[in-house]
């Protein structure tokens, strides 16, 4: 456990600090091993970061870890693309160093859980949004958190490359339930290039802010994409002075 826990240093082209309402943050990101599916939430939790917890703390954590321990994946042969699919990526944005929905086996996990009908609205929606410079209404009209959906990289090691890992499903009990475990609030996200999304979060943490707070404090990914060499999939977010 020596070579894990909090670092006091940002991850690669991050910023540590933020200041939000007049009060400065720091968010200190959380080094762990690669998580596997199937391993134990808690224990992984227990671990890594509630020792590293003080008085005022809140704890945010990545959806995929979530996912991954939740079994909330899916496996590329269980996927088929269809001629939606293949057309959609087309038009998604590419961002470097980060496929994102630039492959079509993970938009058509996106369509399997939105529903054909409701993904062409989105893509005829979202284009024309885009279009009079209001880009990212594809993922809203869309919904059910398609943006937090990951996985499928070719690059990612085995056999992460060969799932798909699905926003949690009750994301705000899992939190509550790790509330309870660490007795700090928490909050379950999925950052990436566009934005940080918030997928579930404590009734602690509802309590000091909302979801607007919460991306504000967030903004920037401190936690880092894969790419960056980092393993830190939760984040201890502390006011400092």
């Amino acid at each position: 456990m020596s070579n894990y826990g909090i670092k006091k240093e940002a991850n690669i082209n991050r910023d540590l600090y933020c200041e939000y309402n007049g009060v400065k943050y720091a968010r200190y990101p959380v080094e762990t091993p690669i998580v596997n599916i199937g391993d134990n939430l808690n224990d992984f939790v227990s671990m890594y970061a509630k020792p590293y917890l003080t008085e005022g703390d809140f704890l945010c954590i990545s959806s995929k870890i979530i996912s991954i321990t939740q079994n909330f994946v899916i496996h590329r042969s269980k996927v088929t693309t269809s001629p939606l699919a293949r057309l959609i990526v087309k038009f998604v944005k590419k961002w470097p160093n980060d496929y994102g929905y630039s492959l079509p086996e993970k938009m058509q996990v996106a369509i399997d859980m939105v529903g054909y009908p409701r993904m062409i609205v989105a893509l005829i929606g979202g284009t024309f949004m885009k279009l009079i410079g209001k880009p990212g209404y594809f993922y809203r009209i869309a919904g059910h958190d398609i943006n937090a959906i990951d996985g499928f990289i070719p690059t990612a090691m085995k056999p992460f490359n060969e799932y798909a890992f699905l926003p949690p499903v009750g994301a705000d009990n899992i939190a509550e339930d790790l509330q309870s475990l660490v007795n700090f609030p928490v909050a379950i996200v999925d950052g990436n290039n566009i934005d940080n999304n918030i997928i579930g979060y404590s009734t602690k943490f509802r309590e000091k802010f909302s979801v607007k707070d919460l991306m504000e404090i967030l903004k920037g990914n401190p936690q880092g994409q894969d790419d960056d060499g980092n393993i830190t999939p939760m984040l201890i977010i502390r006011k400092v002075n």
